[in-house]
């Protein structure tokens, strides 16, 4: 995933959702989300540390956030895909349009 656009929501209210969503599920238990505009970190903390960064910019009702950078643990590569497919169902989910 190279980021994601959504329309019609703040990136403050659809982060809050997507850290929600993470929480009642399994990777819940180890996910930390921080957003301090202009960039908003998706990580997960367990036996090491996997971070997503992502640029926000808003323009009108739509804001769109591209992942400039990532870090992966080494005890977490088996796992990235899945981690990612997980985080790409959440956005969908709530509206937000994933660019590959």
């Amino acid at each position: 995933m190279k980021g994601f656009s959504v329309t019609g929501d703040t990136p403050e209210k659809f982060m809050r959702k997507i850290e929600r969503a993470l929480y009642k599920g399994e990777l819940g238990k180890f996910a930390k989300m921080s957003l301090q505009l202009p960039q908003a970190r998706i990580s997960f903390e367990k036996m090491g540390i996997t971070e997503f960064i992502f640029s926000i910019t808003a323009e009108g009702d739509t804001f769109t956030a591209t992942k400039t950078g990532e870090k992966v643990a080494l005890t977490h590569a088996f796992f990235r895909n899945e981690v990612e497919r997980e985080l790409e169902r959440i956005i969908h989910r709530f509206g937000g349009i994933i660019k590959k």
